[in-house]
């Protein structure tokens, strides 16, 4: 059996992750949802000054207090450069990285390159008109095409995200964590962006799959996403 550790992308926290790590669970998985400083039920922490630093080290701190080895990381859209920076720091405690719809940065790129000018420059936008130039508001997209009742628990659940960390670069340059398995989950089929990163990973020699479900597989198809992180254990 393997163990998970789930990080999630911007505005959502530990709580988006609750229908894939059930049947996770079910099948003898350990599971652990993590919730980034500022997010989720730590909206409180929210501040101007949480940058990358920050996300890497909370789960860099979830894996020391827990003893957590041979992880398996899982990370969504900007959580996959906090698994990229983890994964340099602590490659001894990995055991393969996973890129769900996710940024995948090269050295001294920040999550901002990855997504290119445009959508940077809407994150910005956004911060500077609704949340006093440093946090970026839930995106209205999150919820679209569910249904009623779960886009209505998604996003009563959304909070802000600090803008800072999408513009901070990772540094890639440990042979340890280049070694480790990588894994290319592709949800948003018809994204430009999604599939120059599942050509990359391919010729990178990653496992790459891709699944149905859009942006946020983990409210549209959790059991699709379950599934295909069960057959990577």
């Amino acid at each position: 059996m393997a163990a998970f550790l789930l990080v999630p992308g911007a505005w959502l926290g530990g709580w988006c992750w609750r229908d894939v790590a059930s049947p996770l669970q079910a099948g003898g998985h350990a599971v652990i949802a993590a919730t980034l400083t500022g997010l989720g039920e730590r909206a409180h922490l929210l501040r101007p000054d949480i940058g990358l630093d920050t996300h890497v080290t909370d789960i860099m701190d979830l894996l020391h207090q827990r003893d957590l080895h041979d992880v398996t990381l899982v990370g969504h859209s900007y959580g996959g450069t906090v698994i990229t920076a983890v994964a340099e720091r602590v490659p001894d405690r990995v055991r393969r990285l996973v890129y769900l719809d996710a940024s995948v940065p090269r050295d001294g790129e920040s999550n901002n390159d990855v997504i290119g000018p445009a959508h940077a420059a809407a994150l910005r936008s956004a911060a500077d008109a609704h949340g006093d130039g440093w946090r970026v508001p839930p995106d209205a997209s999150v919820g679209d095409g569910l249904p009623d009742a779960l886009r209505r628990w998604v996003t009563s659940r959304l909070t802000p995200h600090p803008l800072r960390p999408f513009g901070e670069p990772v540094v890639v340059r440990s042979q340890a964590a280049a070694a480790l398995p990588r894994t290319f989950i592709r949800t948003s089929v018809q994204s430009v962006l999604y599939a120059e990163l599942l050509e990359r990973a391919r010729k990178a020699g990653w496992s790459c799959r891709d699944l149905r479900g859009g942006h946020y597989p983990m409210f549209t198809e959790p059991q699709l996403v379950a599934a295909a992180l069960a057959e990577l254990a």
